[in-house]
């Protein structure tokens, strides 16, 4: 038979949800959507004979540990599935509203009261991984108790939309963590020729760092610093675009038509064959006047974006995020900042329309620069960030709080997320493999960080990777560039540090939880912060080919402009292909 999986129902306009275990398969839970079901169905699937005869299986729903939970029933052997339809306590129901308006799902708990006779029976979609022991909260550059962690106080006026946030969260259905896992993304694809017409320049310029990336951390407060900053910016040197071996119609071609040189700005793609570029700065720190570009990969054309779309357009700003849900079609820009302006707003892309909408949200609204934001079960998870300055101040204080953004219902919340937070910072990566989600560096001044810490989306629980002295783990970096090349691979590139930007690339195994540096040729010697880069192999290979042609070790890069934090910026467009294998991560 198949091995033992529990699950759950609470709507018939939904599927069943499976239950996860991470206690050996003797507790199993869920997230369970506000307000509180009617009714609950609970069924197990599979091979039952891990389990003794006698075993019983206690379901419960949980609001918080120190609540009383409520109990729904039991399941066995010989009674492998239950239909509650009872009564919520009057207490139990009152503080589940209470926990609605905070935005946070209840969980229900299977409670295992018996013996396992064996494992193999039993399916878990959070395999066992190699990772160290969980200590309190660390730094791997200095201790936490000479950092003070700074809680500001959000700007939003909770008693002017209490009414408002009480009457939706009511309406709320969260949308609880599908145990489907990600589609095994390909690691694998058909080789692409680079022809390297103009290289970019490979004389290192001095580490002037202090700069930009100094400049980056005195803007960080509101409206006060708008005044023109007047220091010395070596000539821009706009280096040419790399061509690559790709074959055009015969005849005319068009006039090069490319996004000017910047930093800061967000690359995503809106289906496999086209990327969209939103925002950036450039020389002078003046935002970029041409901000939304839409790049066609295969021939390498960039076309403007304003006469394409319609809506209100997002403003050119920096520090901006732009993440893309494949399911609805959709590209989301939150946040950001430009001169004595901050974001807090939503931008929505409709990719089928080319139709843009600005969402006003309820709920816990962040405002944030320089965060991380992904798509996860089409919600929007915002991480880290800095807040505006508060008066009197040169500089807004870090954040380390997890945001969510649900657009069905377009409100803002911060779910309850156990284990070991991470320090707070800005100019770090979040990076989704399968349900996890790996954050890397960033910056807590006057400290750079390169600490890993990984969220279980399935369970909300952070736990810190701790890194040996030599295992080869990167240096600590902010401004660096992040993303997956395979359901168990994370790829970094370039970043700034104090001793100038950074060349360097490394890939880190989340399964090992093992960094190995890796060759960029095309990258390696030109120093490079603030650009993006996006997976081309995962968008391209079809789910049922991508285990197939993922035996190849192969990955297609797209990399776009950046910085050497001093003065220098680019606009070259390069295609890299990666080659995954073990012990021979290069660029081909």
């Amino acid at each position: 038979m198949s091995r033992l999986e529990f699950f759950t129902l609470w709507s018939v306009e939904e599927p069943p949800r499976q239950l996860l275990s991470k206690c050996g398969h003797m507790r199993f839970q869920t997230p369970l959507p506000l307000p509180l079901p009617k009714l609950l169905v609970i069924f197990g699937l599979g091979d039952w004979s891990g389990y003794s005869r006698e075993t019983e299986v206690t379901a419960e729903v949980c609001l918080s540990p120190d609540k009383q939970s409520q109990r729904i029933g039991k399941l066995s052997t010989d009674s492998r599935s239950l239909v509650w339809e009872g009564d919520w306590r009057l207490d139990f129901l009152m503080d589940s509203r209470s926990l609605a308006e905070r935005g946070t799902p209840a969980k229900l708990i299977l409670t295992v009261s018996g013996q396992v006779i064996k494992a193999g029976g039993f399916s878990s979609s959070t395999p066992a991984r190699k990772r160290s022991a969980t200590d309190p909260p660390h730094s791997p550059l200095l201790s936490e108790s000479t950092i003070p962690l700074v809680r500001p106080e959000m700007p939003l006026d909770h008693d002017h939309h209490a009414a408002d946030i009480s009457e939706r969260c009511t309406e709320v259905i969260m949308k609880d963590h599908d145990q489907h896992q990600l589609s095994d993304v390909s690691e694998r694809i058909p080789k692409v020729v680079i022809m390297e017409t103009s290289p970019l320049p490979a004389k290192r310029p001095k580490p002037a760092i202090v700069g930009i990336e100094a400049d980056i951390c005195k803007r960080l407060d509101e409206g006060t610093r708008s005044r023109d900053r007047r220091h010395s910016v070596p000539p821009h040197r706009g280096p040419r675009k790399l061509q690559f071996g790709l074959r055009r119609p015969p005849g005319p071609q068009l006039a090069s038509v490319c996004p000017s040189p910047r930093w800061g700005h967000a690359l995503c793609l809106s289906d496999p064959d086209t990327a969209i570029l939103v925002g950036g700065e450039g020389p002078n720190q003046q935002p970029c006047a041409d901000s939304l570009w839409k790049l066609e990969i295969d021939s390498d054309f960039w076309f403007p974006m304003e006469p394409l779309s319609s809506g209100p357009t997002p403003q050119s700003s920096i520090g901006h995020s732009a993440t893309y849900d494949p399911e609805t079609k959709r590209i989301y820009i939150f946040g950001g900042m430009r001169v004595g302006t901050r974001f807090s707003n939503v931008h929505i892309l409709d990719t089928m329309t080319w139709k843009w909408t600005s969402e006003v949200a309820v709920g816990k609204v962040p405002t944030l620069a320089y965060h991380s934001a992904t798509i996860y079960h089409k919600e929007l998870y915002v991480f880290g960030g800095t807040f505006p300055a508060p008066p009197g101040s040169e500089q807004g204080p870090c954040s380390n709080m997890l945001y969510i953004f649900n657009p069905e219902y377009k409100i803002w919340y911060q779910p309850i997320v156990e284990g070991e937070r991470p320090l707070p910072r800005f100019g770090h990566t979040a990076t989704l493999l399968r349900n996890q989600l790996l954050i890397f560096g960033g910056r807590r001044p006057p400290v750079y960080l390169n600490d890993v810490h990984i969220l279980d989306l399935g369970f909300m629980e952070y736990t810190s990777v701790r890194m040996p002295p030599g295992s080869g783990q990167p240096s600590p970096r902010c401004f660096h560039a992040a993303m997956p090349v395979s359901d168990h691979k994370m790829l970094i590139s370039g970043g700034c540090c104090t001793a100038g930007s950074l060349t360097d690339a490394f890939i880190f195994n989340v399964d090992t939880t093992t960094w190995s540096s890796i060759t960029l040729a095309t990258l390696n010697g030109v120093p490079r912060a603030g650009h993006a880069m996006v997976n081309l192999s995962s968008a391209r290979l079809p789910e049922s080919n991508q285990e197939r042609e993922g035996r190849t070790g192969l990955c297609s890069v797209l990399v776009f402009g950046g910085s050497d934090c001093a003065g220098t910026f680019y606009k070259d467009t390069a295609r890299l292909q990666l080659d995954l294998n073990e012990g021979n991560s290069q660029v081909r």
